[in-house]
């Protein structure tokens, strides 16, 4: 089968689901054609690393080492980026008028998509479809959707009436029968192979350094003997980072083994996290003439995100590993990846018990109800944490490591559940219309 896969290509989020599902399918016998949004093609994955060193034996053989992954990536033939113009000159950064044109075969010379697969929230699809007409939807479009909150409104039934929605959560699924008043499919994501407790018997690696405990993971980032609280997304509106600041204040105040260590681009839709740093008790400024120069001895940036590739699958499972609990007050998820990869990890969560979170955490963390919703700009609800409760359940779990290890111990059963095989399968019985087989 001919399938054509529309979706983020970055390194993680939706471009981890984009990729997990075209390698699997790939490997199922599909024919896959991918426009990748945030793909940069060979060039631009290259000139980043040219732009950072001077001409020198470091250089070639860094271009060399990468050059080397790209060629050796199945994908890399089959992906162009989505911001490619036709030959009239038309173009879009998500890639809305290629997809015409490829499921017609006017992209890949002699190829024609039999299905198409959106990786892509409501507002992208309806966005997608006035940009190019409803006559894309001449092939099945499934659109693999995050549902984030309750209340979705009606006016989307329209977008599902030229594509097949697909849930990503068993949430979604009930909110999307309930507008649509039909039964519609649930594929859950997957945590990776990648992920996966470190120890002598299946060690890490960090950078080329066999990581084989939690001490040397921390120690690999310079944080041997500090108690690590983890938060691993981006800095945008829903993902609710004023919170996460707010909770912590009071438990970095009383306890200085505690760092919080953000792996996430410091400049994003909703500000620069160093604004948020320059807010905390114990703040300094080391360069009054930059908009990065403050810091804090117990907040931790990676260094190591942008939105394109960040940390390769290898080094941050060695970053999950170090923390002793990750905790996101996030107003609401579609499924919640960062969670259940680090759940994988062995390491407990706490988070808003709200959308799809409490099926993806189950049993592996503590989940705070929230106190006040607010409606978004997508006409949905998300919900605001309860920040005192929070910061009490954070400060009980770093009480007492044993509780921490428990919780740690169910998650990873629970992760188990999620694999991108499983995915995989669901997606090759529905686009063999075998549609009872994919519902879950």
């Amino acid at each position: 089968m001919n399938t054509l896969i529309v979706g983020d290509a970055a390194h993680t989020g939706f471009g981890r689901v984009t990729r997990e599902l075209s390698l699997g399918l790939l490997n199922k016998g599909h024919d896959i054609r991918i426009i990748g949004i945030n793909y940069r093609g060979i060039d631009g994955e290259l000139s980043p690393i040219i732009g950072q060193h001077l001409v020198s034996d470091d250089l070639m053989d860094s271009v060399s080492q990468r050059f080397e992954e790209l060629r050796d990536d199945p994908l890399t033939a089959r992906m162009i980026p989505a911001s490619t113009a036709l030959s009239n000159g038309q173009s879009h950064s998500h890639g809305h008028f290629l997809t015409g044109p490829a499921i017609h075969g006017q992209v890949w010379q002699g190829w024609q998509a039999d299905a198409v697969i959106l990786v892509a929230d409501p507002e992208a699809v309806r966005l997608r479809l006035l940009d190019t007409g409803t006559a894309i939807a001449s092939k099945p479009i499934y659109n693999y959707v995050p549902i984030e909150g309750t209340g979705i409104p009606r006016s989307w039934e329209l977008i599902w009436r030229f594509t097949n929605p697909v849930a990503m959560s068993r949430f979604g699924q009930q909110q999307i029968e309930g507008l649509l008043g039909r039964p519609v499919p649930c594929i859950p994501h997957g945590a990776s192979d990648a992920f996966h407790p470190v120890s002598p018997g299946e060690p890490g690696r960090y950078r080329g350094t066999t990581i084989s405990t939690k001490e040397a993971a921390k120690a690999a980032f310079g944080l041997s003997g500090k108690t690590i609280v983890l938060r691993i997304d981006r800095h945008i509106y829903r993902k609710n980072y004023g919170a996460f600041f707010r909770v912590m204040r009071p438990i970095l105040e009383a306890r200085p083994d505690v760092v919080c260590v953000i792996h996430a681009r410091p400049q994003d839709e909703y500000g620069n996290l160093y604004d948020l740093i320059s807010r905390e008790p114990g703040a300094v400024n080391h360069d009054p003439n930059s908009i990065f120069g403050w810091s804090h001895p117990q907040y931790i940036l990676t260094g190591a995100h942008d939105t394109f590739r960040g940390l390769s699958d290898e080094d941050l499972n060695v970053l999950y590993n170090a923390a002793d609990l990750l905790v996101s007050p996030t107003m609401a998820e579609g499924f919640g990846l960062t969670l259940l990869e680090a759940m994988a990890c062995g390491v407990p969560v706490v988070s808003t018990d709200y959308s799809a979170i409490p099926e993806v955490v189950g049993p592996g963390g503590i989940l705070i109800k929230p106190i006040a919703y607010v409606t978004n700009n997508y006409a949905h609800e998300w919900a605001l944490v309860d920040e005192p409760a929070m910061t009490e359940a954070v400060q009980r779990l770093l009480d007492k490591p044993s509780l921490r290890r428990e919780l740690g111990r169910l998650g990873r059963k629970h992760a188990a559940q999620y694999t991108w095989s499983a995915a995989v399968d669901q997606f090759d019985a529905l686009l063999s219309n075998q549609p009872a087989a994919a519902a879950a």
